[in-house]
């Protein structure tokens, strides 16, 4: 065994000693089956088995070995804390991590990342996937994200809050609601030493993910994908899937608004009748009667978010006619949301 590899053998033993007791003591609070982070003792003999299966030099070995020294040893590390200390370490001995390392926080994260050799081994891959995603997440890179995170499984990663949280957030913001729900209950139900933050973010999430899939709850969400992925400089596939998405959920809350109207009219020349009046019943034209689409179509014609921020799917008269259901029946943010997004769209296709 050469003298660096020697060195850095030695300090993981040291190490050992401090992080006994603490791992003595997460142990006591975690209730079987839970999702336990790997200690700190344990993720540096797996960095060293790395290292060596990587057959990474004896210069960077123990370069890798200063920086995971002077880090492990700082008392109550976070999981979040050994992620970083971790790719910390790694960029130290490998020039690819620490490429990616520094694109990441220089807020530029590649959108994919290849790994072969050593770097399929799990250890790596799965917490080096699990801290780029971070970076892909908080530059709202979702579909990235998720595809980063699939596949990984929870046992043996240095941070799982990170896996769970992280995926969570991606997959509904991606309107992957049953993903995103089980992610977030294995994070709040399941999950040791989950950050007070992801906790607090995780349970408003959680909330989202039980609405139904389909419902108008979903038209704001849509709203937002759209306006992310066209910032992001996205104007593909998707997009138009979402757009699409959106103009059929505008439709059918329209067509609902419709109903409640006519049954309300109808009720009241019930009572009318009842009451033993003679009124002639009023009498409302086809595009009067109709909020949506041509004159007793019963089915909304497809149109195009068109140029002028107007709603496509509707003309002037019926377009103000939604509006002021929409008034009527749901909060006036929902009204606002529709009216901004729709002038937003139509500026960024001119």
């Amino acid at each position: 065994m050469n003298r660096s590899v020697l060195l850095l053998t030695v300090f993981f033993f040291v190490a050992a000693a401090g992080e006994e007791s603490r791992s003595a003591a997460d142990e006591k609070r975690v209730v079987s089956g839970a999702v336990v982070r790997v200690s700190v003792e344990r993720v540096g003999e797996q960095l060293l088995a790395w290292l060596r299966q990587a057959g990474v030099d004896a210069e960077r070995v123990e370069a890798a070995g200063v920086v995971w020294r002077q880090g492990a040893m700082a008392a109550d590390l976070s999981a979040e804390e050994a992620l970083d200390l971790l790719l910390a370490s790694l960029s130290a001995a490998d020039a690819e991590t620490a490429a990616l390392v520094r694109a990441c926080h220089a807020g530029q994260p590649p959108l994919s990342q290849q790994y072969t050799g050593a770097k399929q081994e799990p250890f790596y891959r799965d917490n080096v996937r699990v801290w780029h995603a971070r970076t892909l997440v908080q530059q709202r890179y979702y579909d990235e994200a998720c595809l980063l995170l699939a596949d990984i499984s929870v046992e043996g990663l240095v941070d799982p809050a990170a896996l769970l949280f992280y995926r969570g957030i991606s997959r509904l913001k991606l309107l992957q609601k049953s993903g995103a729900a089980d992610d977030l209950t294995l994070l709040l139900n399941s999950t040791a030493d989950v950050p007070a933050r992801f906790r607090a973010v995780a349970e408003q999430m959680q909330a989202e993910s039980a609405k139904p899939a389909g419902s108008l709850g979903e038209v704001p969400q849509l709203m937002s994908d759209v306006q992310r992925r066209l910032d992001l400089g996205a104007a593909d596939e998707p997009v138009q899937k979402r757009e699409d998405q959106i103009v059929a959920a505008l439709d059918k809350l329209l067509k609902e608004l419709e109903d409640q109207q006519k049954q309300q009219q109808q009720q009241q020349q019930q009572q009318q009748q009842g009451q033993g009046g003679n009124a002639q019943q009023p009498q409302q034209s086809g595009g009067q009667a109709q909020v949506r689409g041509a004159a007793g179509a019963g089915e909304a014609e497809r149109k195009e978010l068109n140029e002028n921020g107007a709603w496509g799917m509707l003309d002037k008269e019926r377009e103000a006619q939604a509006k002021e259901l929409i008034r009527q029946q749901f909060p006036p943010n929902f009204l606002d949301a529709i009216s901004r997004y729709t002038r937003k769209i139509a500026e960024q296709k001119k």
